[in-house]
């Protein structure tokens, strides 16, 4: 194995806490791909806790930084991994890929198409690996899912249905602001399912229609820029797709997610196909899952399950890892979380213009109604 990776982590809020995690396990399965030699965080107190919990398990605390720019400047790094808010994230992936370093990033790649666009041309400019932590399709379910799909098992597929309704009271802090977030769970939990529809379906999308609607504009106290409710249709060519998400359902909570093929479905449960006499015959999902792994290469398994390890925070820095050391595309770039990030903010272009877009135009930045004020907030 080669030898581990100088890394820097930036933003040290929620999120980084389950990449803390991700290093954490990979150390104790044995896979010394890092050492965390630095992090950093506008508020100097939570830069010490990540360092205290590194230190925890890599035997050695990283030093502590509150600007990226200093940290970058002082260190010895070989790439970041960037965990801060939506609307930070083109400086500062920009500023480190110019400075010669590798990155991986939390999803989504940027606040808006315009902003992500930045991020890939400095990557391509310096020639640096990029790599963005989506890890819902690194789950043994969504592998899984998948290798059913490409064997045929579901047929043809037909359909995705995704349904998220509930109703929550907390202030969503800057994840309720337009400007810091981009979007609401719409866009930061949409651009995962638009990677796992596409990921699952191996079609790219092209028309979209949506409506977004705010039912509840104050929550917690907390006055709220961004939707709390959106149903969308979206043409994966031959295969549509329908998402219903709101957080304003007052009530009895749904979801589900089900790719509908023409012998039968797939969803968090297994596998359910409908045979000659309309039974259906459903096999569990743990099922498929070994199924999945037992027709794995021993290579295959170890690139995606390091030494077993499943946490799937874990297995993206692995790959990032493997990416920087092999310098090959990882298996969700740039590109793309681009095309991912594209799908929900369609559906926000689809709103405020009232009628569909293609998703081609929101890529090419033809489409940017709704992302107007953000790009003028950024002055891009």
């Amino acid at each position: 194995m080669a030898p581990p990776l100088r890394i820097g982590l930036i933003g040290c809020g929620g999120i980084s806490e389950a990449h803390l995690r991700g290093y954490a396990e990979l150390r104790l399965r044995g896979v010394e791909a890092f050492d965390v030699v630095a992090v950093c965080d506008l508020v100097e107190e939570k830069a010490r806790r990540a360092a205290s919990v590194v230190g925890g398990f890599q035997g050695s605390k990283p030093a502590v930084y509150t600007s990226y720019e200093e940290m970058v400047a002082s260190e010895d790094l070989d790439a970041v991994d960037i965990c801060t808010d939506h609307r930070s994230h083109h400086v500062i992936a920009s500023f480190c890929l110019s400075s010669g370093l590798d990155v991986i990033i939390e999803k989504p790649l940027a606040v808006t198409m315009r902003a992500a666009k930045l991020i890939l041309d400095a990557a391509r400019r310096h020639g640096r690996i990029l790599a963005v932590a989506e890890n819902y399709r690194r789950r043994p379910e969504n592998r899984a899912a998948r290798w059913c799909i490409e064997r045929g098992l579901i047929g043809e597929p037909r359909m995705v249905v995704w349904y998220c309704a509930g109703w929550s009271g907390q202030a969503p802090g800057w994840r309720g602001d337009k400007l810091a977030a981009g979007g609401s769970w719409l866009f930061d939990g949409g651009v995962h399912l638009a990677d796992l529809d596409r990921y699952h379906l191996d079609r790219e999308a092209e028309e979209v229609y949506g409506v977004v609607k705010l039912y509840e504009p104050v929550r917690g106290g907390q006055r709220l820029t961004v939707d709390d409710s959106a149903m969308a249709i979206i043409k994966y060519g031959d295969v549509l797709a329908q998402w219903l998400w709101t957080a304003a359902a007052r009530g009895r909570r749904l979801w589900a997610r089900v790719v509908y093929g023409s012998k039968g479905c797939v969803d968090h449960e297994g596998l359910h196909v409908q045979v000659e006499d309309d039974r259906i015959v459903s096999t569990p999902m743990r099922a498929l899952v070994r199924r999945m792994m037992s027709s794995l290469s021993d290579e295959e398994r170890e690139r995606m399950f390091p030494r077993g390890i499943t946490d799937t925070f874990a297995t993206e820095l692995y790959d990032f890892y493997l990416a920087v050391i092999e310098r090959r595309r990882p298996e969700v770039d740039g590109e793309e979380a681009y095309r991912d990030m594209a799908i929900p903010l369609a559906i926000y272009e689809s709103s405020a213009l009232g009628r569909p877009v293609k998703v081609k135009d929101v890529e090419e930045l033809r489409v940017e109604e709704y992302q107007k004020e953000i790009n003028e907030s950024l002055g891009l």
